[in-house]
C-alpha cells in the first residue's frame, strides 16, 4: 500500500500529466483540430472569458480576421468553438433551422431568469416566441398606437437640452440612453419611469444591468468555469444572481418581479385606468402556450426582466454612436443638416419628426444611422450555434463536425472589406445611397446588428424608430460642439458609451 508521502508526490505527476493528456487532446485530436487559430484560444476557453472582462473582444475578433488569409474561413477562438469573420457565414449559420439550437453561453444565469433571448432550445424558442411575438412588435403597431406618445419623450428631451447652459458641457451619451430607457419603460409599463425628466438613471436600470456584464461576459465564454462551478446547485446559488440582489440582473429581476405583481393586482381589484393604451406588460401576461394555458411565473419574470434589461441601454448606444460618428465627421453633419433644412423648406417634417417623413425624405440620414449601427453596433455578442446534424454542416464553404459550436459576430462581420469594399471601416453614409440596388440589398441582407433568421431582436423596429425619430430631432435643432468623442466600450457582448461630451446650443 502506497504511503501518504508517495501519494503526495504522485499528485503533481498525476497532475501534469492531466494537463499534458488536456493540451494533446485539444491540439491534436479533437473534432476542430484543424482549424487554425491562436494556439492561446485554441487551448483553452479562459483567454477568450478574460479579453471579454477587458474589453477587448470586438478588437481582437477584428485583428484575427484581418492576420489569416482570406482563404481561412473559420478560426477556432475556443476549444470547440469557430468564428467566422465574413458575411457570406452568416445566413448559413443564423437562417438555417437545424442551427438555432444556441450554444452554452447562454445557459449560465448569469443575466437573470430564461427569457426569450437566453432559450437554448430551437423548439423551446420557438413555441414561446410564438407566444411573446405578434403585430405589437411590428412598425405598423408602433405607428398607430405608440408613436405619439414617444413624441412626448422626444419633446421633454429637446426641451431639456434647450434649457441647457451653452457653456455647460454634457454627458449626452447619459442623455441618449435616458431617453431609450424612458421609452422602453413606456411601452413596457405604459408609462415612462422619469429617467429625462429627472435626470438620472432611475431605479438604477442602465448602472445594474451594465453591473451585470462582467460576470456574463465571463462565464459565457469560460467553459471550465461553467461545468466547475455553475453545474454545482450550490455553487450556482452562491454565484448566481438572486432577487435580494442591491445590483445587477438579480436587482432587475426584483423590478419585474414587483411590476408583474401589481399588474396582476390591478387586474385582478379591475383597477386599471379606462381606454389604457395596452403595453407589453399587458402582452405577456396575456400570452398563451401552445396548449392555451399562461406562461409559468418563471416565464413571465424572463420576459420583463429581458425587456427592462435589453431595449434601453443597447438603444441608448446606438443613438450615442451614430451622433458621435456625425460629430467627428464635420461634412456628414452639414449634409444631413442641409438635407433637413430642404425637407423643412418643403413642409415634409412634422414636429418631432415622425419615422415615416425620415424614412421617406431623410435618405442621407438613413445612410448616417445605417453607418453608425454597422461599426459600432449594441450588442456585438458571440451569438452561438450548436451544429446538431450528425453529418456536420458546410458553412461558408468549411465542414463543420457534429458538436461544434460556431458563430459570427456584428462588430467584424460589419467590417468584412468583401462585402463593403476597402474603406469598410470608414464611415461612409453614401454607400447605403446610389444606383447599385443590387448592393444596397446585399448589405440590408447582411445586417447583424439585431441578428438575424429567427432568433432575431423581437425589439428590432422599436430601436428603427427611436432613431429615425431622436437623431433628426435634435440635429435639426441644436449645435453639437465635440468636447470628447468618448469611447465605444464592450463588455459581456454589450456596448455601451463612456465619456462622449459635448456643448449643445439651440439654433433659432
Amino acid at each position: 500500500m502506497l504511503s501518504l508521502s508517495h501519494l503526495l508526490l504522485l499528485l503533481p505527476i498525476l497532475l501534469l500529466y492531466l494537463l499534458v493528456r488536456r493540451i494533446l487532446t485539444t491540439l491534436f485530436f479533437h473534432p476542430l483540430s484543424s482549424f487554425s487559430g491562436p494556439l492561446y484560444l485554441r487551448l483553452t476557453s479562459v483567454p477568450l472569458s478574460i479579453i471579454s472582462v477587458l474589453r477587448r473582444e470586438p478588437e481582437v475578433l477584428l485583428s484575427l480576421s484581418k492576420k489569416y488569409p482570406p482563404s481561412t474561413r473559420a478560426i477556432r477562438i475556443s476549444p470547440n468553438l469557430l468564428f467566422f469573420p465574413h458575411t457570406s457565414a452568416l445566413k448559413p449559420i443564423y437562417w438555417s433551422p437545424t442551427h438555432n439550437h444556441k450554444g452554452s453561453l447562454y445557459g449560465t444565469g448569469a443575466l437573470g431568469p430564461t427569457s426569450l433571448f437566453s432559450t437554448i432550445s430551437a423548439d423551446d424558442h420557438k413555441a414561446l416566441r410564438k407566444s411573446l411575438g405578434g403585430s405589437q412588435w411590428s412598425f405598423s403597431y408602433l405607428k398607430n398606437e405608440q408613436e405619439s406618445r414617444i413624441d412626448n419623450l422626444v419633446t421633454l428631451l429637446v426641451t431639456q437640452l434647450s434649457n441647457l447652459n451653452p457653456q455647460h458641457v454634457v454627458k449626452i451619451d447619459d442623455k441618449l440612453a435616458q431617453f431609450a430607457a424612458d421609452v422602453m419603460t413606456l411601452l413596457t409599463f405604459g408609462k415612462p419611469w422619469g429617467f429625462i425628466a429627472h435626470d438620472r438613471d432611475e431605479k438604477r436600470l442602465l448602472a445594474a444591468f451594465r453591473e451585470s456584464l462582467p460576470f456574463f461576459g465571463f462565464a459565457a465564454r469560460c467553459t471550465s468555469f461553467r461545468e466547475l462551478f455553475l453545474a454545482s446547485s450550490l455553487m450556482r446559488s452562491l454565484l448566481l444572481p438572486t432577487l435580494d440582489d442591491k445590483t445587477g440582473s438579480g436587482y432587475l429581476g426584483a423590478q419585474a418581479k414587483l411590476a408583474i405583481a401589481q399588474r396582476e393586482r390591478e387586474r385582478e381589484s379591475q383597477l386599471e385606468e379606462e381606454n389604457r393604451v395596452k403595453d407589453y406588460l399587458d402582452y405577456t401576461l396575456d400570452a398563451r402556450d401552445s396548449k392555451g394555458n399562461p406562461l409559468t411565473q418563471a416565464e413571465k419574470e424572463g420576459q420583463v426582466t429581458l425587456l427592462i434589461q435589453a431595449g434601453a441601454d443597447t438603444t441608448g448606444t446606438a443613438l450615442g454612436a451614430t451622433l458621435r460618428f456625425m460629430l467627428q465627421h464635420p461634412d456628414c453633419l452639414d449634409k444631413a443638416k442641409q438635407e433637413i433644412a430642404t425637407a423643412e423648406e418643403k413642409g415634409l417634417l412634422s414636429t418631432p419628426v415622425l419615422y415615416e417623413e425620415t424614412k421617406q425624405h431623410l435618405p442621407y440620414f438613413v445612410g448616417c444611422i445605417k453607418e453608425g449601427l454597422r461599426l459600432n453596433p449594441p450588442a456585438p455578442n458571440l451569438f452561438g450555434r450548436v451544429i446538431l446534424e450528425k453529418e456536420g454542416a458546410m458553412i461558408d464553404g468549411v465542414h463543420v463536425p457534429q458538436g461544434a459550436e460556431v458563430c459570427s459576430q456584428s462588430y467584424t462581420v460589419g467590417r468584412d472589406p468583401e462585402l463593403y469594399g476597402p474603406d469598410a471601416e470608414a464611415f461612409k453614409p453614401e454607400r447605403w445611397l446610389g444606383d447599385d440596388e443590387k448592393h444596397k440589398a446585399e448589405m440590408e441582407a447582411a445586417s447583424f446588428v439585431f441578428s438575424m433568421g429567427p432568433r432575431i431582436c423581437l425589439g428590432k423596429e422599436i430601436a428603427i424608430m427611436e432613431l429615425y425619430k431622436v437623431l433628426p430631432e435634435i440635429v435639426r435643432r441644436f449645435d453639437f460642439e465635440l468636447v470628447e468623442a468618448g469611447k465605444y466600450v464592450v463588455l459581456g457582448g454589450v456596448a455601451h458609451n463612456r465619456g462622449f461630451k459635448v456643448r449643445v446650443r439651440r439654433r433659432t
